[in-house]
């Protein structure tokens, strides 16, 4: 078993994961939060799934089938079972375990999981939402080069308490495709490619990474529209986007069945209602993406300026 620590839980894993954050110690009675282990997963959700979505769910157990790669059970919050396809690589064995299967973990475990990316300023985090392809984890990446720390790319998971919504630190990656990593000074061939079928690439954050949970107090949502701009959303609007940005959407409808749809729409409405969510407007292109990245921090400057 190797040691690893993401999103405030200690990993447990007989599976490399050089993507985590390594404990400086680790005490010899510490069993893990979550445990990954390598062993058959019966049934197959290809097996029981006529949609064709690779998925299952009950109350406790949630189960995601990757063609090629292979089956991943969450249990209870605590356990990751994994089942590899023979032959798997093991980037294609971790891009799906550190994303949909830790995200399944930490939606058992109560937490709001959204698809997003994460920097903070101070003791303040803000976060990005979008499809895939919209430069959510470029305007993070262009905001760390700014100095803000990185919090999390692309599984977000939100802690909803008396404090006040909070984002648990991920792990220091952020995923980017070429050009993006292009125009942040970065060079893509020197970075390790994702996925064989897909140029992206893991860009590590050597610096700036938040080591502890960070209080949300914004959120944009990126946009297509004419020109670049910032747009205040009431918490009626911000709490569709919420939903629409839910990181469980990818499973279908089957997570929600499981049984926590109720908590699933309470969290998303209590943080609509605690948060200043504002509409992200892009017209295009990478160099925009950098454009937005300035107009956030302008942005965050002026509400900081706000509050003194």
């Amino acid at each position: 078993m190797q040691h690893y620590s993401a999103f405030g839980l200690s990993i447990r894993s007989v599976v490399s994961l050089p993507e985590l954050m390594v404990p400086g110690v680790v005490p010899e009675a510490d069993s893990g939060d979550v445990v990954i282990r390598v062993g058959p997963v019966e049934p197959l959700p290809s097996q029981l799934d006529p949609a064709g979505l690779g998925f299952w769910a009950t109350a406790d157990e949630a189960c995601h089938f990757v063609e090629k790669v292979g089956a991943f059970l969450a249990r209870g919050g605590r356990e990751i079972v994994v089942d590899p396809a023979p032959g798997v690589e093991d980037r294609l064995l971790r891009l799906s375990l550190l994303g949909p299967a830790l995200a399944l973990i930490l939606h058992q475990r109560g937490l709001l999981v959204i698809h997003a990316s994460v920097v903070a300023r101070g003791d303040s985090a803000i976060a990005f939402l979008g499809k895939n392809g919209w430069g959510k984890s470029t305007i993070a990446a262009a905001l760390h080069a700014k100095g803000y720390d990185l919090v999390t790319d692309d599984v977000a998971a939100i802690l909803m308490d008396q404090a006040g919504p909070s984002v648990l630190p991920g792990f220091p990656q952020v995923k980017l495709w070429p050009q993006a990593a292009r125009l942040l000074g970065e060079i893509p061939e020197r970075l390790p490619r994702l996925h064989p079928n897909f140029d992206k690439r893991g860009w590590r954050a050597e610096r700036g990474f938040s080591l502890a949970p960070r209080r949300l107090e914004r959120i944009y949502a990126l946009a297509a529209g004419p020109a670049p701009a910032i747009e205040r959303l009431d918490s009626r609007e911000a709490c569709f986007e919420l939903l629409g940005h839910w990181y469980g959407h990818r499973f279908g409808g089957g997570l929600l069945q499981s049984g926590s749809a109720a908590l699933h729409l309470r969290q998303c409405a209590a943080l609509a209602g605690q948060v200043s969510m504002h509409r992200l407007v892009r017209s295009g292109g990478s160099t925009t993406l950098l454009h937005l990245a300035d107009l956030v921090d302008e942005d965050l400057r002026g509400m900081r300026a706000g509050a003194r």
